[in-house]
């Protein structure tokens, strides 16, 4: 199957940047262009229609505009209607957004671009070309953050330069000097997309708004640093993060670790059963003869008197050691990823720590 090529804008009082990107793409890129869309707001839509009463404002409508172009230079006509489909405009209820200036503008108006590209770069037969021309300076903010969250490899952002001279006279180059005074320049972004690549198909991400995808996005990346790593010191019975650290005592330390390396060994959930099961039990005995001889022999009483961890025993070390780790890494995302978390199931709940093995060092 053959990829469309989408062209999507942002514009304000200024529709002719669209006719301009199009030229650029279509005649001078020989790109062709399959459907065009035009983000904006309520009197942006007027504008676009052709219908605005201030002087300053084209009185031709774009799709008259674009159908001209295309004639002039013989280039294929892109799909683009004067509807809702084409031409979006953001909304609170049935309120459409007049224009972007107040803190609430730019909360209604970011959501609606998220979701109009997240939804667009859901279709993998697609590139989309998106252009920051047009628009006040947040809208092409805008979608530069939306494209830069949800773009594919495929994906491009644009930009439109002409002469100061040629700037909004008219929809397109009437001539070769006009042609070669107007430049289209490919804007290099940070992909995010492989980083939410589970998170984008779900439908949680999908519920958010644009500022709730920002934190999202942010915390992922914030995981993700190389940084996050922890440090087990068996002989210290210390466990690091960055310059920061505690002390454990040996029971503890070995309760932590137990997880640490259960993981290390691909087992990463641990029922209760399983912890106080008497191979649990022989394995911390293995740790002290191993780790801590001299605390082998003040522990021994404690393993002849059970048979092993009894469930009391195994939420008071957890709750206690989470408890280190909270204290540890003041971060409260980062922490999550480190401490003994739970997945509850009525009567077969499981206990594992998020972060992969790679994350832990054991010295």
């Amino acid at each position: 199957m053959n990829t469309k090529n989408i062209l999507i804008c942002v514009s304000g009082l200024t529709p002719q940047i669209v006719t301009e990107t199009l030229f650029c793409l279509a005649v001078k890129q020989k790109t062709p262009v399959d459907e065009i869309y035009v983000l904006t707001t309520k009197r942006g839509r007027e504008v676009i229609l052709g219908k605005d009463t201030h002087p300053s404002t084209p009185k031709t409508s774009l799709k008259t505009e674009i159908e001209n172009l295309c004639k002039k230079y013989k280039i294929k006509k892109p799909i683009f209607e004067e509807n809702d489909k084409h031409i979006i405009v953001a909304k609170e209820e049935s309120v459409e957004l007049s224009d972007i200036r107040t803190d609430k503008d730019n909360i209604l108006f970011p959501n609606k671009v998220c979701e109009f590209v997240r939804n667009k770069s859901s279709d993998p037969d697609t590139t989309l070309y998106c252009s920051i021309t047009g628009g006040r300076k947040s809208m092409s903010v805008h979608i530069a953050n939306a494209l830069s969250i949800f773009a594919r490899e495929q994906d491009k952002l644009l930009h439109v330069l002409t002469k100061e001279e040629h700037e909004f006279k008219g929809f397109y180059p009437m001539n070769k000097k006009e042609a070669e005074d107007l430049e289209l320049s490919e804007i290099p972004f940070v992909r995010l997309r492989s980083i939410l690549s589970a998170d984008v198909k779900s439908s949680e991400l999908l519920n958010l708004n644009f500022d709730e995808i920002v934190q999202h996005t942010q915390r992922q990346l914030k995981l993700l640093a190389p940084s996050n790593k922890l440090i087990l010191d068996i002989e210290r019975r210390e466990i690091r993060y960055g310059n920061d650290k505690i002390s454990l005592e040996p029971l503890e330390f070995l309760f932590y670790y137990f997880f640490v390396d259960s993981k290390m060994r691909g087992s990463s959930n641990i029922s209760i059963s399983q912890f106080t099961s008497e191979e649990t039990k022989l394995k911390f005995i293995e740790y002290f003869k191993e780790y801590y001889p001299g605390y082998y022999i003040e522990e021994k009483k404690w393993y002849k008197s059970k048979i092993g961890f009894e469930a009391e025993d195994f939420r008071s070390k957890r709750s206690k050691i989470n408890s280190k780790i909270e204290i540890l890494i003041e971060d409260t995302d980062i922490a999550s990823m480190f401490i003994i978390d739970v997945n509850k199931k009525y009567g077969n709940s499981t206990y594992f720590i998020k972060a992969d093995k790679d994350r832990f060092i054991i010295k």
